[in-house]
């Protein structure tokens, strides 16, 4: 698939969801994403292997996304479908629930995110942070979704 295939895609997804969502917080500063890949795993998968364990029903999407926060950026509020691995690669990033608590992770920690529930994430650092994302979604769902701030302030 091109370059410019991706891009395309992923910009008519953005449109659709951003219209969807009246409500939706929008991303805040500088926050640059590269899609590397989105491909689909055509049949049900059960691995277990290990210790972990990964079952699916359907065939879902599996994507792998670099995302880099500049200073202060906010991915504003949002959630994914299915499952969502976030490796920090450079700087940290302050990952916040719907009751407003968060948590600190930085480079070399990793974070899941997954269900119906809204999450943001805040760089606090004066530096670029940058993460690495695998999203493992339902076939031909977007791989975010924009929900309303729960009612946390997140400066």
């Amino acid at each position: 698939m091109s370059k410019r295939l991706i891009v395309t895609i992923v910009a008519i997804l953005a449109a659709a969801v951003s219209v969807t969502v009246a409500l939706a917080t929008p991303a805040l500063g500088t926050v640059t994403a590269t899609l590397f890949a989105r491909g689909t795993l055509t049949s049900p998968v059960r691995a277990n292997a290990d210790g972990i364990e990964l079952r699916t029903d359907h065939s879902t999407d599996h994507a792998v996304q670099e995302i880099v926060f500049g200073p202060g950026a906010t991915s504003g509020w949002h959630r994914h479908p299915g499952v969502v691995l976030v490796t920090v690669k450079t700087g940290a990033l302050q990952h916040y629930e719907p009751n407003c608590g968060f948590e600190t992770v930085r480079a070399g920690q990793s974070f899941w995110e997954s269900g119906s529930h809204a999450t943001i994430v805040r760089n606090a650092t004066a530096h670029n942070t940058v993460v690495y994302v695998t999203y493992i979604a339902p076939t031909g769902a977007p791989l975010r979704i924009d929900m309303p701030n729960p009612g946390c302030s997140v400066e």
